[in-house]
Formats: structure tokens, C-alpha cells, sequence
């Protein structure tokens, strides 16, 4: 089967390359297992394996589907199994519209179930040290700061904004704080109401 597929995101940042990092292993695990997860469920599982990772203890699910495209870049060009595809939506019970509507996320499953992954691990680690020299640089903005630009967006488009957006304040903070511009830390937000 041809699994090669291309990234959903325009750049790579530093901190979705050590988020990939610490995904993968679980994903090779989940594979061993014939399991899935949710995308909250990977960020807890990381949390808990990594609990002196300051970056992973920031992770939220949100922003995950962004650290799985660097693993599913690697697997692509290698051709090699999905494994993203053992990360499914909490509300949809399945893979994200990206993979549902290029793939059949059930056979993907099935093949990454079916694959040795074994041999795979050393090849990953060496991907990951190049994909973090060439990664964008992480922006450094204070907490302040964004919980700032958090504030003044949302009185910009309180109107246009969803009801419940709110109480998804740390969230967007947290988005900010990974480098995502005020507007695009919204919408992220916004679409997983």
C-alpha cells in the first residue's frame, strides 16, 4: 500500500519535534497493543511517562494533530504504516478529516497493527535530530504576554466568537505560547467545540 502522504502544516516548529519525539514511542506501544487513543488520552500518556519535560507537562490535546504530522512525515517517507492513525478524535470516534478522507483509517490501523516496528526506532531518533536542526525557531513570548493578547483578541471578536470559547482560555494561551499566532490559537480552539 502507498501511504506517502504530505504535511498538513506549513512549518515545522522545535516543539513539534520534541513533542513527535515523545509521541512515537507510545504510538509504536499502541501498535504492539492493537490499541488507540484518544488525542487527550496521547497528551495525558505523555504527561504521565514525562513528568520533568516542562514542554510535554504544556502539551494539550489541541495542538497534538501538529506533533503527530512529524511522525506521519517520517512514516511517509519511508512508506511505511500511519501510525497517527491509532490517534482518533473523542467526539468522532475516528481520525481527523485530513486522514478519513485519503485513507481508510480501519486498514491503516490493520497495517500499522501488522507491521515490525522494531527495527524502526534508531531510524526515527536520527530523523529527529535533523527535523530539530531544521526546525522553526521556537518564539519566545511570556506568559503576560499572551494571556494579553489572549484578552485583547477576545474583546477584538467577542461577538464573532463561540459562546464557550471562554472557558477555553488556557488553551489558547497555550497555543500562543507554542508559537501560534493570537488568530490561529482561536480558530484551533474554535473548531474542537
Amino acid at each position: 500500500m502507498d501511504y506517502q502522504v504530505e504535511s498538513f502544516y506549513a512549518n515545522i516548529t522545535l516543539n513539534d519535534v520534541q513533542l513527535a519525539a515523545v509521541y512515537y514511542p507510545i504510538l509504536i506501544d499502541l501498535a504492539r497493543h492493537k490499541h488507540c487513543l484518544t488525542y487527550g488520552e496521547l497528551v495525558q500518556r505523555a504527561k504521565d511517562l514525562h513528568p520533568e519535560k516542562e514542554y510535554v507537562q504544556r502539551a494539550i490535546p489541541v495542538s497534538a494533530g501538529r506533533k503527530l504530522d512529524v511522525v506521519r512525515i517520517f512514516t511517509s517517507e519511508r512508506n511505511l504504516p500511519d501510525a497517527t492513525s491509532l490517534i482518533i478524535n473523542k467526539t468522532a470516534g475516528e481520525c481527523g478529516s485530513g486522514m478519513t478522507d485519503n485513507f481508510d483509517p480501519k486498514q491503516l490501523r490493520e497495517d500499522v497493527f501488522n507491521y515490525d516496528w522494531s527495527n524502526v526506532s534508531n531510524e526515527f531518533d536520527l530523523y529527529i535530530e535533523t527535523a530539530e536542526k531544521n526546525s522553526t525557531p521556537p518564539v519566545k513570548i511570556k506568559r503576560v504576554d499572551a494571556m494579553k493578547m489572549t484578552l485583547d483578541y477576545y474583546k477584538a471578536h467577542q461577538a464573532a466568537l463561540p459562546k464557550a470559547i471562554s472557558s477555553h482560555r488556557d488553551d489558547i494561551i497555550a497555543l500562543i505560547l507554542e508559537g501560534y499566532d493570537t488568530e490561529r490559537a482561536f480558530k484551533m480552539v474554535s473548531e474542537n467545540l
